[in-house]
């Protein structure tokens, strides 16, 4: 587990301990961590956002950045004390920030497009009839399905699934982000499909797919 024993004085703070310090309440250190992570936190909302969308407004981006900020200090800075610091930094912050980029998503009626064209989001409901509703809430039905599978995998897995297929990251990021060989990437991605498809068989088509064009 990475030290969370102060740093020397001519030296920043350990990510470690900047955010342990952050927990306990410290404002400078909160100043601080604002100041070192706040780039970091906007070119992720930058990238997840125009992934999603096709476009990342500057407003939409400091909007989704302020609420990656407020969940951080909210229900006594939770979010903060339950920070492993075995794991990245910026790994942890990613999932906080794709969290709040969904929610924005939500908030506006803006559908991710990626999951919209695989059917996995519900169309606008309104002026199609009752075979219309009736798709809506199938399709609601497999995102629900879908997300329950997804918490039921290993982070890791759950990530990896996440950082690809969601936020079009490559295989030299993913491994970046998580700390593994890069050439590695393709072998866990295949296996963390292979559970999500015993967790939903309707999927195993989708597996096959990828794993052909990835190949």
């Amino acid at each position: 587990m990475t030290s969370t024993h102060p740093s020397p004085a001519n030296q920043p703070p350990s990510e470690a301990e900047l955010v342990a310090r952050c927990a306990s309440g410290d404002r400078g250190a909160w100043e601080e961590f604002v100041d070192r992570f706040g780039p970091l936190i906007k070119a992720l909302a930058r990238r997840m956002l125009a992934r999603r969308t096709g476009r990342a407004k500057d407003a939409d981006v400091d909007e989704i950045v302020a609420e990656v900020f407020l969940a951080l200090v909210r229900r006594d800075r939770i979010l903060l004390h339950r920070y492993n610091p075995e794991y990245r930094l910026s790994t942890y912050l990613g999932v906080i920030c794709r969290t709040e980029v969904l929610r924005h998503l939500r908030r506006g009626n803006r559908l991710p497009r990626e999951l919209e064209e695989t059917g996995y989001l519900p169309q606008k409901p309104g002026t199609l009839g009752p075979a219309r509703t009736l798709e809506d809430q199938e399709r609601t039905h497999a995102i629900e399905t879908l997300r329950d599978a997804l918490r039921q995998l290993p982070e890791r897995d759950r990530d990896l699934l996440t950082m690809k297929y969601l936020d079009g990251m490559d295989y030299r990021a993913i491994g970046e982000a998580l700390d593994v060989n890069p050439e590695s990437v393709g072998q866990f991605l295949h296996r963390a499909k292979a559970k999500l498809a015993k967790l939903v068989p309707h999927l195993k088509t989708w597996v096959a797919e990828t794993t052909d064009r990835e190949a």
